[in-house]
């Protein structure tokens, strides 16, 4: 592959107008494309397959006219009277009406079954169904207890709410014109004196974009590469190259949108990771073609370059690229589609970092590293003079070498106490309750809570279809006896109804369950059960894992199919499958990476040490992320709750794409080093510590730049309006500073400075086994040297330009 590898890159520094040219008609056309296929995203997260899916695709076939009961476009509407007043004090009461006349006046609405005035429908529809259900044979006080917890005014009278639904399929083709009348609307009671706050699945905020996270992250990583390179032109070159990935990337999901509908957030995680291994990628390329253009031609240091550093690209590219596919083991359609996303930028990432970069250092010639900054990276001060002594990052190795055991000690335990808090890890996905603080969903569900408890923000919806009732059962006969009309198996349907109602109701966790809906023919019934809790508490899941077995149960006494829909339950539904597919994710990937580590360093304690130090990265990043954004540590989130459901699966996939990354590019070095001095050198340290010392000083830098180019990137999308995009952000960013610091650069050579020459043995037998893969290139350097060791002298650092003419 590097000799492969080392034809392109010659080819792309000769050629470089055809491949920039190449590249620019490529963005060109994606850009045509995705503007001529572009469908618009959805911020729907939702599963095929589990029950709580079953039990909607079952109401909708039951009750055809209430449409989706977990993906309706329903908006709640709360006010909340004046400190000291009552909202049934008249001015109050007007204020409500002038909201309520403006909605009805300019906002098509679809069901409008709970909605006016609450002091005025409230008390109609509480006599409503307690005139609906005694007429029906339940007793007055089980009526009047049904009657008042859908009451829409609480006990004092200083919160009410009212609901619709918006004329709109789903909440995420609610037109943002509509949206504004909601809020005009609301301004005009807030004028007369009166809260109005608004929240619902059909009035969430759209998913805003907040285009200074690039900006940000382009700007410090300009800065770092300036620092590393010590030259503006240089420093310029792997933004370009990243910029040109993550367009091309960005653009083939837009247009994909024509074909397969995407979640909103799949662009932005895919320019999240593609911009940071992008610039990465292309630092570690220019990196080395300006070593070797020390004693090279331009065309064959970036021949080299790409041979040598742009094979540690392509595997770690393509560690990163199986990480992200793999989502396909958790069988879960958004988070796919996500990982594919990613996985494809990076993908068009390497691509670019192998062709382009080599294309611009032709362009540029030997003024890609002109515009030289005093006194940095090596360059000399105005003065004339040059930096002398060790670098930072051998001075850090011989250190690590010399107590290797207590660095070894202080990253586990430092990593290994950080991972506790992640036993309190709670998940859950987007809602009203998880917003900020300062949003008008989170101030409704706040409101709500308050007015009518925690559980009216997600009651569970039972439906039970008595179309199979048995007529036989024992359980329902009082219930039948007591009823006059009707055929046997009506009365045995209504009694399945009760009967489940009634049980319902004894559940821990449940605050109240009751008959809510009729099917036409009445042999199926909507139960809806009111949790104690709120959708995103430990005990509202622990409520729903308890009325799966008692609807089981149900099911078996009636006779009747039951199941259990409502977005509470579909949520915990995606969440705990999320869960499930964490550790066979997990399993298979690190797998799969330390079989192609022992593939490419021929060691068996390379990749254990590998995979082991992920897990420890990856664990006191999920730590960290728990402390801050769900424990609210030191107050730095304003809104600290449940972490969102798929960031743990989706931060292990890129975390160990992005931990492999730095394993391979200081590891090879390393790897390097003592294949072509396998004795050492005679020096005062053993091969293998002397190998380890070499190789980490050679790469260091580098990777520490890349390594804080990563985390500038991640942090930056902190800015994002969206507390999930900003917890991605800052679990990547997390992931990252851990892994690349505490893990590869202390704990991997510690250990190797520890395990001596074990560091690098290989079974015999294991050995043949394996097929052979130099990513180092160095049989490619052997035979260069061969070929041109009588000549090697003629390649200055700086040739004059005629030479730079020939190249």
């Amino acid at each position: 592959m590097a000799k492969l590898l080392y034809r392109l890159g010659r080819w792309s520094f000769l050629n470089k107008w055809k491949v920039i040219i190449a590249w620019i008609i490529l963005l060109a056309a994606a850009g045509i494309t995705a503007v001529s296929l572009a469908k618009p995203m959805t911020s729907e997260f939702s599963i095929k397959g589990t029950p709580a899916i079953d039990a909607t695709a079952r109401t909708m076939e039951l009750f055809p006219e209430g449409g989706n009961p977990a993906n309706s476009a329903s908006v709640n509407l709360v006010f909340q009277a004046p400190e000291g007043q009552k909202l049934s004090d008249p001015h109050n009461r007007a204020a409500i009406d002038a909201v309520i006349a403006s909605l009805e006046e300019n906002l098509a609405m679809g069901d409008t079954l709970r909605f006016g005035n609450p002091l005025d429908v409230s008390p109609a529809l509480e006599q409503q169904i307690i005139d609906q259900f005694t007429g029906m044979g339940l007793p007055e006080q089980s009526a009047r207890l049904d009657a008042e917890n859908l009451a829409m005014v609480n006990d004092d009278e200083t919160i009410a709410y009212t609901t619709f639904n918006f004329d709109a399929d789903s909440p995420y083709t609610v037109q943002q014109a509509d949206k504004d009348k909601v809020t005009a609307a609301m301004d005009l009671g807030r004028s007369m004196g009166i809260n109005v706050e608004a929240g619902g699945a059909g009035f969430g905020d759209e998913i805003a974009i907040n285009s200074t996270s690039e900006a940000i992250g382009l700007g410090v990583a300009f800065l770092v590469l300036i620092f590393t390179f010590g030259s503006l032109v240089a420093s310029g070159m792997p933004l370009i190259s990243a910029v040109v990935g993550v367009g091309l990337g960005s653009l083939g999901v837009l247009a994909a949108t024509h074909w397969v509908e995407l979640n909103n957030i799949t662009p932005v995680l895919a320019v999240m990771i593609g911009l940071a291994v992008g610039i990465d990628y292309a630092l570690f390329i220019l990196s080395r073609f300006r070593s070797e253009r020390s004693r090279m031609s331009g065309a064959e240091a970036a021949g080299m370059a790409v041979g040598t550093a742009g094979s540690s690209v392509v595997f770690a590219g393509a560690t990163v690229f199986i990480a992200l596919f793999a989502l396909l083991i958790a069988n879960i359609g958004f988070l796919t589609a996500m990982g594919l996303s990613a996985a494809g930028t990076v993908a068009v990432s390497v691509l670019v970092a192998l062709t382009l970069i080599p294309a611009l250092l032709g362009l540029f010639g030997d003024k890609a590293f002109k515009g030289a900054i005093p006194g940095v990276a090596g360059n000399p001060t105005r003065k004339g003079k040059r930096r002398r002594g060790k670098t930072m990052g051998s001075r850090w190795v011989r250190v690590v070498q010399k107590v290797p055991g207590l660095v070894m000690a202080f990253v586990v335990l430092t990593l290994g106490a950080m991972t506790v808090p992640v036993l309190n890890m709670e998940l859950s996905l987007p809602a009203d309750t998880t917003s900020n603080p300062d949003t008008t969903q989170r101030k409704a569900a706040d409101l709500l809570s308050e007015g009518f408890g925690p559980g009216v923000n997600g009651p569970f919806l039972v439906v039970v279809d008595a179309h199979q009732v048995n007529t036989e059962s024992q359980a329902l006969e009082p219930l039948m006896a007591a009823q006059s009309e009707g055929s046997l198996e009506d009365q045995a349907a209504f009694a399945s109804f009760m009967y489940s109602a009634d049980r319902l109701k004894d559940i821990g966790g449940v605050k109240h369950a009751q008959i809510v809906g009729l099917s036409s023919d009445g042999r199926a019934a909507q139960i809806m059960v009111s949790p104690d809790t709120a959708p995103t508490d430990n005990a509202t899941i622990a409520t729903a894992h308890a009325l799966r077995t008692a609807t089981a149960e149900l099911e078996d006494v009636t006779g009747a199919d039951i199941g259990m829909t409502g977005l509470t339950a579909v949520q915990v539904d995606i969440t705990e499958r999320l869960e499930s597919a964490m550790v066979p994710y997990l399993a298979i990937v690190v797998g799969l990476a330390i079989v192609l580590l022992l593939i490419v360093f021929r060691s068996l304690l390379v990749p254990l040490v590998a995979g082991l130090g992920f897990l420890l990265s990856v664990g006191a990043a999920f730590g960290l992320t728990v402390l801050v954004w769900q424990e609210g540590l030191w107050g730095l989130v304003p809104a600290p709750g449940p972490l969102i459901s798929f960031m743990p699966i989706f931060l292990i996939g890129v975390t160990f794409g992005l931990a492999m990354d730095y394993q391979v590019f200081l590891v090879t070095r390393m790897r390097e080093h003592i294949s072509r001095h396998p004795q050492g050198t005679g020096g005062k340290y053993s091969p293998v510590d002397e190998a380890t010392i070499m190789g980490f000083s050679q790469g260091a830098r580098v990777v520490t730049a890349a390594a804080i180019i990563m985390i500038s990137v991640f942090v930056a999308f902190i800015n994002q309006p969206l507390p999930f995009i900003q917890i991605f952000g800052f679990a990547l960013a997390a992931g990252v500073l851990f892994d690349a610091f505490f893990v590869r650069m202390s704990l991997v050579p510690a250990t190797m400075f520890l395990m001596g020459r074990a560091t690098w043995w290989m079974p015999k037998w294991l050995d043949k086994l394996l097929p052979a893969l130099d990513i180092e290139g160095t049989a490619l350097e052997k035979e260069w040297e061969q070929s041109h060791a009588p000549r090697t002298e003629q390649f200055a650092p700086v040739p004059d330009r005629a030479k730079h003419a020939r190249d």
